[in-house]
């Protein structure tokens, strides 16, 4: 089905996520701005973070929205600032924390680093049912560190298209890492 502004909520409605690849590939643009224009232009990591988290919350509260009060691009444009807003706060409540000297980690922790090996080879045999652009993104992305930018140009795929498999890749994993928790747990 194709996706338009009239069938839009309707989508949303169905669990669509054809829709949301709609919102991201056509509001991109706009909800990068108005983020980056509160967070400022040097906090780019976190614009992205706070991006992933508006696609989110459209996702689970696009109930919210209401035609009769505005367009659905303006109630996107509001949840966006309003959400950068909330990331703004919480940096500012992030840079007056202290440290315990106690909580600072030792270069050299061989087992933290063993365990964090053997958790990304076990997330790693989870995507091996994903589709292998899936996983090649959540691998740049988590493991490599690449930027969204590096990966969409080296993939050659828009930065909403890169945003959207690995909000799907996530949201795979944490069904998945549910689910074997509660066989271990059996």
């Amino acid at each position: 089905m194709v996706i338009k502004e009239d069938n839009l909520i309707e989508e949303l409605d169905k669990r669509n996520s054809e829709a949301l690849e709609y919102i991201i590939q056509k509001y991109a643009n706009l909800i990068f701005k108005v983020v980056i224009n509160v967070l400022g232009s040097d906090n780019r990591e976190l614009a992205k973070e706070c991006i992933g988290d508006v696609y989110m919350l459209v996702w689970n509260k696009y109930k919210l929205y209401n035609p009769e009060k505005a367009s659905f691009k303006n109630w996107l444009l509001a949840v966006s600032k309003y959400k950068a807003i909330d990331y703004k706060r919480t940096c500012k409540n992030l840079e007056n924390v202290e440290l315990d000297k106690e909580s600072i980690r030792a270069p050299n922790d061989v087992e933290k680093d063993f365990i964090d090996k053997e958790n990304v080879k076990e997330v790693l045999g989870f995507l091996n049912n994903e589709k292998p652009i899936d996983k090649e993104i959540f691998i740049r992305k988590y493991i490599y560190e690449e930027s969204i930018e590096e990966i969409s140009k080296n993939l050659n795929l828009s930065k909403g298209a890169v945003y959207n498999r690995l909000w799907r890749t996530r949201n795979f994993l944490a069904e998945k890492i549910k689910c074997y928790k509660k066989e271990a747990i059996e």
